[in-house]
């Protein structure tokens, strides 16, 4: 079934539906450009639905991503739906993270105003933190801002960020960065 097709016209058993092209774009660059192309550039239902495509195939096979990472980035200054936020910060909060100082300061801005803006969706929130907690390590001097900020952040925050926030805060102790 076309890429087209699957995303915008089938609601009901979208795990059968998506599988085929799940494990095409594990294996396949051009499948993943494809989803890629539909995950951050199509509609809303082909955004949503694409970056659901695309975060079961990070589980899979994380490593596909490494050279599209700049690409990853570069969209979360022009994302239109939660889901492509929550896609990239996830996957940036597992697995590979961008290396060079320019996309770190850039990251480091982005996931402090995503994570201090209570208006945003949860997900992004923790993805944030925990991008940030990452980062930290690669830059200590940091610490001490991140568990400010997280501090401001507990005043308004769910269950599933507060317990991110104690998660976060029990690793920054225990590497002896706060």
């Amino acid at each position: 079934m076309d890429l087209e097709t699957a995303l915008n016209e089938h609601t009901i058993d979208k795990d059968h539906v998506y599988d085929g092209w799940i494990q095409r774009a594990c294996s396949e660059s051009e499948a993943l450009e494809q989803v890629m192309d539909k995950a951050f550039g199509g509609n809303e239902r082909e955004r949503k639905r694409g970056n659901w495509i695309l975060h079961h195939v990070s589980d899979q096979n994380p490593e596909v991503f490494i050279p599209y990472l700049p690409r990853m980035v570069d969209q979360l200054s022009k994302t239109k739906t939660d889901a492509e936020t929550r896609f990239i910060l996830r996957y940036l909060s597992k697995y590979t993270l961008p290396k060079d100082e320019e996309t770190e300061s850039y990251l480091i801005d982005f996931c402090f105003e995503k994570m201090m803006t209570p208006s945003v969706a949860q997900a992004p929130r923790v993805y944030g933190m925990s991008v940030l907690y990452r980062l930290v390590l690669r830059y200590p001097e940091l610490a001490t801002e991140l568990d400010e900020s997280i501090e401001m952040v507990l005043e308004h925050a769910n269950p599933g960020l507060k317990a991110r926030a104690r998660h976060v805060r029990k690793d920054l102790v225990k590497a002896g960065l706060i």
